[in-house]
């Protein structure tokens, strides 16, 4: 009788035992795990304050995350064996250059929109290109972490956008199909000084029915890379922001966890998707400075939302409201914060009023207040103020009859905008913008020519910008639509009044980049609905030397731009030119820089040639000096031709003409079994058999 209760007494000992053993090696693991595991890094600006940095002073929470910062490996970018000790930096990239010719249409000669005297205005310019590199990134780990974070509560912004792709997104998943509904380009970056790294945004789309040019929504992805273009991951950042309970300026700093999607807010409905596409669209970063000194990103983006629009009732004394819907121009900060996003719903919201998402200010134009869609707008920034910090940005709003808003930084005035610039001031603002419009950033020459010479190239009245639009051609000889980048140069001359005018445009640039076919199953079919190839930004341009010839009586440079581009709205490249800036100086008008006497080989002082608009009484015709449209036709009709070539060449003739998108759609379920055994689920498990067919 006793034996069972020395048995049970025995299993209750062993069990107790096992138990203990295993609470301890438990124990162990964990404190092994933890003494190997890597601290975060955290990356702190250069001009971040030693001071606080070194006293870790808890009084100065308020203005940095001390607590965190502790547990936390601090670098500098600057830093000596942080190449070593991190294994950020990657080797440099061996690239292969070759020449790239491409025709340039100057301002010099006013020829009176006469197509027949374009020879009169055009040169031939050569830089040097590498091949264009794919910066590819894996759509399925990208969103297999979202569903992570969402799964496990992550982020109140991923929540809320989750109804948008959830419970697809797993199915999507477990098939491999991702890439089927989602695509990731208009990769946009610039280079951040402060901390020797890229930052680059791309927008990731979501299209349920994998048509790319119908997404529903549109999300922010972050990403930061070296400076050899290697990704950098598990990585934070430092960055000076604001605290949004406050809604102050730039009081505290906030460290940013990279690559993240970036809580930008916007008006959404959820349950009336059919035509309505929401989020962020076009984004493209530029560099600010702010009032604290600190350079930041500034994300320009568009997106559709809903405004309270107060009216009077002429039939009793009672004000009005309705509601407008329309898609307007954003600025973003992506290191600034704001409460709630009363700003792109057009009212107060319960559901959303506690949360954080980054700031956003819309940009208005009171001319243009009834216009239901605003988009592609070219930025730029101006040194024109005597403040060492950026109170306002610039944004080319039309090309052609050149249109230039002034739009504020700072304060209660935020986003509002002026016209800073109209080449025809009889022209209605809410005429179309034309074929030429967006493209990249525009980059300012005082930016990257070097302080020391930049006073002996270009005189106190001139600036000089420079990027690269992008012309939009329908039914010109390859599909529906064509798009490529063009060369600009804008001129900025404050004389009698401030004048602008686009100096120099290229016609229509292939980079000798290969395009690939809208048609994901059909690569090859080049010319099937539209041909693509559109600039995102200039994500870094370095002027190595520049000095002056004197016996050659020219200036020579050595010079690299990072261009960021997209193919047929699936991809995010990059592309090095070599020798852009010398290209510049040597264009054959000499009207951009002060000149060199080729006789005498000194610099003329007397700026002659400069074509400066308002510098001589005598000669006030402004269209003479290069303020008119001329350049501007006669590199649109260069595109059409050279459209209409790369169609003769690259266009597959159809067999029938119903080789449509519908078409499209029914030959890509034969072609590929997976996807059509996903919407084989969907009808089965998740919708009604209706539903998915129509």
């Amino acid at each position: 009788m006793k034996f069972p209760k020395l048995r049970k007494r025995t299993v209750y000992w062993a069990v107790l035992t096992v138990f203990a053993l295993f609470t301890i090696h438990f124990v162990f693991q964990y404190k092994e795990h933890n003494s190997h595991r890597v601290q975060p890094i955290v990356l702190i600006p250069k001009a971040f304050p030693s001071l606080i940095l070194n006293s870790f002073d808890t009084q100065n929470e308020e203005l940095v995350p001390i607590k965190l910062l502790k547990n936390c490996q601090i670098i500098r970018s600057y830093h000596t064996g942080y190449e070593e000790n991190t294994k950020l930096l990657g080797q440099e990239p061996q690239s292969n250059f070759h020449k790239f010719n491409f025709t340039v249409f100057s301002s010099m000669k006013p020829i009176g929109l006469d197509l027949k005297q374009c020879q009169l205005l055009s040169s031939s310019s050569q830089v040097e290109v590498n091949d264009a590199v794919n910066m590819d990134a894996s759509l399925h780990d990208i969103l297999g972490k979202l569903l992570q974070d969402i799964r496990h509560g992550k982020l109140e912004y991923l929540q809320e956008i989750a109804p948008f792709f959830l419970p697809e997104l797993q199915l999507q998943l477990n098939l491999n199909i991702v890439d089927r509904f989602w695509y990731r380009f208009s990769g946009s970056s610039i280079w951040l000084d402060q901390y020797n790294m890229y930052f680059m945004i791309s927008r990731i789309a979501y299209s349920p029915h994998g048509v790319k040019n119908q997404p529903v929504v549109s999300l922010t992805y972050g990403q930061l890379f070296d400076r050899n273009w290697n990704e950098v991951k598990n990585i934070n950042l430092l960055v000076p922001s604001n605290d949004p309970s406050k809604n102050g300026g730039h009081d505290s700093f906030r460290i940013i966890s990279f690559p993240y999607f970036l809580p930008i807010p916007f008006w959404h409905d959820i349950d009336n998707t059919d035509g309505n596409y929401f989020g962020p669209e076009d984004p493209r970063l530029i560099l600010v400075r702010n009032k604290q000194g600190y350079e930041e990103p500034l994300l320009i983006f568009n997106s559709y939302h809903r405004k309270f629009v107060h009216y009077d009732d002429d039939e009793d004394s009672i004000m009005g409201q309705t509601v407008k819907f329309q898609r307007s121009m954003f600025m973003c900060w992506p290191w600034q914060y704001q409460m709630g996003k009363s700003n792109v719903e057009g009212t107060s919201n319960p559901e959303y009023d506690n949360k954080v998402y980054n700031r956003v200010i819309e940009l208005k134009v009171k001319l243009l207040a009834d216009m239901k869609s605003q988009k592609n707008w070219t930025p730029f920034i101006s040194e024109d103020s005597t403040n060492k910090f950026d109170s306002y940005i610039y944004f080319v709003y039309r090309w052609a009859n050149l249109d230039v808003l002034k739009c504020s930084l700072l304060g209660d005035v935020a986003g509002d905008c002026v016209f800073d610039y109209r080449l025809d001031e009889t022209l209605v603002p809410q005429n179309k913008v034309g074929p030429l419009r967006g493209g990249t950033q525009l980059v300012n020459l005082r930016q990257v020519i070097p302080r020391s010479v930049y006073h002996r190239l270009l005189p106190s009245h001139r600036e000089i910008f420079i990027g690269f639009a992008r012309t939009h051609l329908d039914n010109c000889g390859c599909g529906k639509v064509m798009y490529r980048p063009n060369l600009v140069i804008l001129v900025k001359d404050a004389a009698d009044k401030t004048y602008y005018k686009i100096s120099h445009i290229s016609s229509s640039l292939s980079f000798d980049v290969p395009i690939i076919g809208w048609n994901v199953y059909k690569p090859d079919d080049l010319c099937f609905d539209s041909n693509v190839l559109i600039p995102y930004s200039v994500s870094n341009w370095n002027i190595t030397s520049l000095e002056l010839d004197i016996e050659g009586g020219r200036w020579v440079s050595n010079d690299q731009l990072t261009l960021t581009l997209s193919i047929s709205d699936s991809t995010v490249h990059r592309l090095d030119i070599r020798g852009l800036f010398q290209s510049i100086l040597d264009l054959a008008d000499r009207s951009l820089f002060i000149p060199v006497d080729r006789e005498t080989r000194v610099i003329d002082e007397s700026q002659n040639g400069l074509q400066t608009p308002g510098s001589n009484p005598l000669n006030q015709d402004v269209n003479s000096l290069g303020v008119n449209n001329d350049n501007i036709v006669c590199a649109l009709d260069a595109s059409v031709e050279f459209c209409f070539e790369y169609g003769a060449k690259f266009s597959i003739p159809k067999q029938d003409e119903f080789y449509e998108v519908e078409q499209q759609e029914f030959n890509e379920e034969l072609i590929d079994p997976k996807k059509h055994q996903y919407f084989k689920i969907l009808g089965k498990y998740l919708y009604d058999h209706a539903s998915v067919n129509s």
